[in-house]
């Protein structure tokens, strides 16, 4: 799924995705510079932590939720994933 934050005229995204070949949950933020960051997570609490505490980051960093998430074809368990 990607998420989409605006802040003035400015944009970016948060996409997350579970990585089939690594049995990895991966998050990927696309801030306004082009500047990529990509993390990559064994298990789901720790996935979750992250998202939650990056949603804050985003919050506290006056970034407004742009539209609905978009679901992306791929990035989705083919098995169980991790705990």
């Amino acid at each position: 799924m990607v998420w989409f934050y605006k802040r003035g005229q400015v944009s970016l995204s948060v996409e997350t995705r579970y990585d089939n070949e690594t049995n990895e949950y991966v998050a990927v933020v696309v801030r306004p510079d082009s500047h990529q960051q990509t993390e990559r997570f064994r298990g789901r609490e720790a996935f979750r932590e992250w998202l939650m505490a990056m949603e804050q980051q985003l919050a506290h960093e006056q970034w407004e939720v742009d539209g609905p998430p978009h679901v992306v074809p791929d990035g989705w368990p083919h098995k169980p994933p991790l705990m």
